[in-house]
């Protein structure tokens, strides 16, 4: 796996926030209703997304996740989150990047792998990560999933 360090810019986003435990098909299932909530907010508010879908995460807990799933907006969309969906932006500046193709129920190895590369290179991370899925399960092969991942460095 490829690791490299890129520099972004920010990402405007509306977003739901969940809580669920670490089993995948918990997590898939608590995506799965996000995204469907948000998407549904968006299309009775005139919104279109601005690119793919995408979760966010501030917090790391074993026992549980929570994270905040939704679509890049337009900055000038932010102004329109109401009621559970909130508006914010991805971080912009030099973070760790890395391409999960596969599963997303194996991206905890590849999550692992960065930890293991982001220590022997001296990286310290810091909250937000964030990943966007770059192609619709719905309609791609489980193997050829692809998810890119931005991990904020300190």
């Amino acid at each position: 796996m490829n690791f490299d360090m890129v520099q972004v810019e920010e990402t405007p986003y509306l977003y739901e926030e969940r809580t669920c435990g670490m089993d995948p098909k918990d997590i898939s299932a608590a995506m799965g209703d996000v995204f469907h909530s948000v998407m549904a907010f968006m299309k009775a508010h005139g919104i279109a997304p601005a690119g793919q879908a995408m979760s966010v995460y501030y917090t790391y807990d074993p026992d549980k996740m929570t994270f905040r799933a939704g679509f890049s907006v337009l900055p000038e969309d932010l102004a329109k989150a109401e009621g559970t969906v909130k508006a914010d932006v991805t971080p912009a500046g030099k973070v760790l990047s890395f391409v999960h193709t596969g599963p997303y129920s194996e991206l905890r190895n590849s999550y692992g792998e960065m930890m293991t590369y982001a220590e022997q290179n001296g990286l310290k991370i810091r909250a937000p990560a964030w990943e966007v899925y770059v192609n619709d399960p719905a309609t791609v092969p489980e193997e050829e999933l692809r998810t890119d991942v931005f991990v904020s460095l300190a």
